[in-house]
């Protein structure tokens, strides 16, 4: 007879299911449709994103999914409370901030600093 484990479902050592990611001037987008001409799917992307504000680049990553650069925090924000979800070519869009800063943006800082 094998034993059965119990699974904790509460308590200290449950680990998050979303990490809360800190706001940054690039989003992350993932869930676009791969069957789409890749170059296509950059036009839209910024046909839509670029009502919400500058963009100062977009890069197409792994199938699906895509980086978008703005040129604030506060317009990419705005960006992602209002086309969360939102459906591009029959697939709903998930979007949230990246996890680092862009080279781009890092770059920029970088030639700040420096001046």
């Amino acid at each position: 007879m094998v034993a059965k484990t119990k699974r904790v479902l509460d308590g200290p050592l449950r680990p998050n299911k979303r990490v809360k990611l800190e706001v940054q001037q690039t989003l992350y987008i993932k869930n676009l449709n791969d069957k789409v001409n890749r170059s296509m799917l950059k036009h839209n992307l910024f046909l839509i994103f670029s009502t919400y504000g500058e963009i100062l680049e977009i890069n197409m990553k792994l199938k699906g999914q895509a980086h978008v650069v703005f040129e604030s925090r506060e317009t990419a924000s705005l960006a992602l409370k209002a086309l969360q979800d939102t459906n591009v070519f029959g697939k709903h869009m998930h979007i949230d901030f990246a996890r680092q800063k862009s080279i781009r943006i890092v770059a920029a800082e970088k030639a700040l600093t420096e001046e």
